[in-house]
């Protein structure tokens, strides 16, 4: 801060020493009346006969009462006629005569006294400019550096250089962005080994339950448990993800059998419960990745709180590309629908189902939709009696 402030007055100091370096050098002060008036009043007060002294009698001239007053006490008095010339007036020693002396021009002090202003606010103005150019480069520079922070993009650097009058400021942005990005860095390569350390035995133990003929009860309850296992790690690993960074979308028309059928089979091979799909779609224009981790999001939130049927619908409105997903379970009351958007957020009704989840499911839709421009709401079921979740598609070109 000090520096700064050392800067701006430097800068200041110049710009005006120049100035007035400038002002005396080429532009010198003209001179002032008070040599003349001294003069003039001298040859009026000794020299009244002077022939460049002109009598007029003073009944001829109209001064204004203080003017008059001023002759009448004896004093010089100084008058500009209709073109700016300078006469010096006295009352003579019979005090009807009045002597008057002059022309004079008119010096351009007016004009001088333009310029001096003219250059004193250029200096400031230059001063300003020199002060706050750099400054504001440097500033805009950390800003668009803090706008990429903000996006989780860590690698943002301002370098700035070390006559920068924000070199200290830079040096610990730019060493809190590495900072940030290692610790990002590090992050990922957990998740990356957290990934296959946890989901490669999961699979393998699922595989192998699949694999037993004997379709028992027993069989059935622990290949669910191992399923919801799976499903939970899932959740965990992509709302860290989402955490990291915004995903690369790749936005083009699939046929809407390849994203909803593996969902629902993967649902179907443990669950009880009566799956509906209705389809008015022949292609449908969206990132892949994300539209299956929504639906299965949605369906496992329907799949666990459903007492005997789903409804999945995929249609087309005005808007976009409307899916929707209705159960008949308990629903969920108004009051708690926006609250169960954020991350760990569980309703009521996990103590009735008896499912103990971490609450992310919602809260991962809600920020997949808002990366995929979607919109997503929550709300009564219009054909069953439980929870209807939409999602809106709004167009997105195709890569």
């Amino acid at each position: 801060m000090l520096r700064l402030f050392c800067y701006l007055y430097l800068t200041l100091a110049v710009c005006l020493g120049s100035a007035a370096w400038l002002l005396e050098t080429y532009f010198p002060s003209p001179p002032s009346y008070s040599t003349e008036q001294q003069l003039a009043e001298s040859i009026l007060s000794l020299t009244p006969n002077n022939p460049a002294i002109k009598h007029t009698p003073l009944a001829n001239f109209y001064l204004g009462e203080q003017l008059q007053a001023s002759l009448l006490a004896g004093q010089v008095i100084s008058v500009n006629d209709a073109n700016s010339n300078l006469y010096f007036h006295k009352l003579a020693d019979d005090r009807h005569t009045l002597l008057s002396i002059g022309p004079y021009s008119q010096p351009a002090d007016q004009g001088y006294q333009s310029l001096v202003s003219l250059l004193f606010y250029s200096s400031l103005a230059l001063a300003v400019v020199i002060f706050t150019g750099p400054l504001l480069f440097d500033l805009n520079k950390l800003r668009k550096a803090s706008s990429k922070i903000s996006n989780a993009d860590f690698t943002a650097q301002v370098h700035f250089t070390r006559f920068s009058l924000l070199k200290s400021i830079g040096d610990t942005f730019d060493n809190m962005a590495l900072a940030l990005h290692n610790r990002n860095q590090s992050q990922r390569e957990l998740i990356n080994a957290v990934s296959h350390d946890f989901l490669t035995p999961i699979s393998r133990a699922k595989f192998a339950l699949e694999a037993v003929v004997d379709n028992n009860a027993y069989r059935h309850s622990v290949l669910q448990d191992i399923i919801e296992l799976e499903l939970l790690v899932e959740e965990f690993l992509t709302y860290a993800e989402l955490e990291q960074c915004e995903p690369a979308l790749l936005v083009k028309d699939y046929c809407p059998d390849e994203l909803l059928q593996p969902c629902i089979t993967k649902f179907q091979s443990y669950c009880p419960l009566a799956i509906r799909l209705d389809c008015e779609l022949t292609a449908i224009c969206v990132d892949k990745q994300s539209f299956q981790r929504l639906l299965q999001n949605l369906l496992g939130n329907a799949v666990r709180f459903a007492k005997t049927q789903i409804h999945i619908r995929l249609s087309q409105c005005e808007s976009g590309t409307l899916l929707v997903i209705e159960d008949d379970g308990p629903g969920i009351p108004e009051h708690m629908r926006a609250s169960l958007m954020q991350p760990f957020s569980k309703t009521a009704s996990v103590h009735q189902t008896g499912y103990q989840g971490v609450g992310l499911g919602l809260s991962i839709v809600k920020q997949l939709c808002l990366w995929n421009n979607a919109k997503f709401s929550l709300d009564n079921a219009q054909t069953l009696s439980g929870a209807r979740a939409s999602i809106l598609f709004r167009p997105i070109f195709p890569l």
